[in-house]
């Protein structure tokens, strides 16, 4: 459980602790005091990556050197430390690499950005796998540097006035373990998400959601005048992804508005039943209850039951009562980010 979180100079907050020693935790108040930046605190700590940007320097605050956000999780202090140069990680005051420190807390994040996981491109999607998978498997995370490290090597031999060809094939060689490594992975994964949408559909009694890949194997000797004519990688876990289907049409094609939304939310309910088969995720929903009814905000409830939830919203009146009476509840005012 995340006990406290303290943000200084990260987004708009100069120095503020929030105590969070319950299973749930509902942070309510108006538009652009601060709510989903404090999700946004806790998922880069768990994860070094936000929902929300790539640059990392945009969390710093305006004017300011350096922000960090520290987290209390199961008497364990988390730190990340942020700088204009780099960033530092800390446990218990001891510094120690990114990849080690990447899933250290589990979290599985909800917020309007992940409709991209639909609506986005196959670099969206890759993305989600990626993340997900490393904060699951540290050796998957590894392979995959090795995989992008060794892939900048043959693009640029790709790229020569004139190439190598043996060069060529002893750095080829070298990336195919990898690409195998890494499509056995991924594929894992969308079977293990598929099997647990179909039960969570069921659940919800919502229409059929399903993950199809586009992981292919292929012979790679076939691709290689291909690749010399357009000078890079034409093939690889770089250039696949997944399409989302819902009653076996395509959700981005076919799918309305709410469809696309629900998805996404079971989506991230399957993510969180894999996470769980060996550790007790953080749930983080940001404003997620107004994309329900009654019926599905109560079994969604079931759903998260003696695991810790923080929620934002605008509003109590979209979240149940019963739900409400186990809350610890936080407002948040504008002078909140400024204090």
């Amino acid at each position: 459980m995340i006990n406290s979180i303290r943000l200084v100079n990260f987004r708009s907050f100069k120095d503020k602790t929030f105590s969070l020693n319950n299973n749930l935790v509902i942070f309510i108040g108006n538009n652009a005091v601060g709510k989903t930046s404090v999700l946004e605190a806790i998922y880069y700590l768990c994860t070094t990556k936000s929902h929300r940007t790539n640059n990392y320097l945009n969390l710093i605050s305006y004017d300011q050197d350096n922000a960090y956000v520290i987290i209390n999780f199961n008497e364990n202090i988390y730190k990340i430390v942020l700088n204009k140069k780099n960033k530092l990680y800390f446990i218990n005051n001891k510094e120690i690499n990114r990849i080690k420190f990447i899933g250290q807390i589990k979290t599985i994040i909800f917020s309007p950005y992940d409709l991209n996981l639909v609506n986005g491109s196959l670099s969206d999607k890759r993305k989600f796998l990626d993340l997900n998978i490393s904060l699951l498997n540290n050796d998957y995370l590894k392979k995959m540097l090795i995989y992008k490290k060794i892939l900048r090597k043959r693009n640029e031999i790709l790229k020569s006035k004139v190439i190598d060809n043996i060069l060529l094939k002893v750095v080829t060689d070298s990336l195919i373990p990898y690409t195998k490594y890494i499509n056995e992975i991924r594929n894992k994964f969308i079977i293990k998400l598929n099997n647990y949408l179909k039960e969570i559909c069921e659940y919800l009694k919502i229409e059929e959601i399903k993950i199809i890949s586009d992981i292919k194997n292929i012979d790679y000797d076939n691709f290689l005048n291909k690749d010399i004519y357009y000078k890079t990688t034409t093939w690889g876990p770089h250039r696949d992804g997944f399409n989302i289907f819902i009653n076996d049409k395509e959700l981005k094609t076919y799918g309305s508005q709410g469809q696309i939304k629900l998805a996404v939310i079971v989506i991230k309910l399957a993510l969180y039943e894999i996470i769980r088969e060996k550790n007790k995720p953080i749930l983080l929903l940001d404003d997620i209850f107004a994309e329900l009814d009654k019926e599905k905000q109560i079994k969604l409830v079931n759903y998260l039951n003696n695991y810790q939830t923080i929620i934002t919203t605008t509003s109590l009146n979209e979240i149940p009562e019963d739900l409400l009476q186990k809350a610890l509840i936080i407002k948040l005012r504008k002078d909140d980010i400024n204090d």
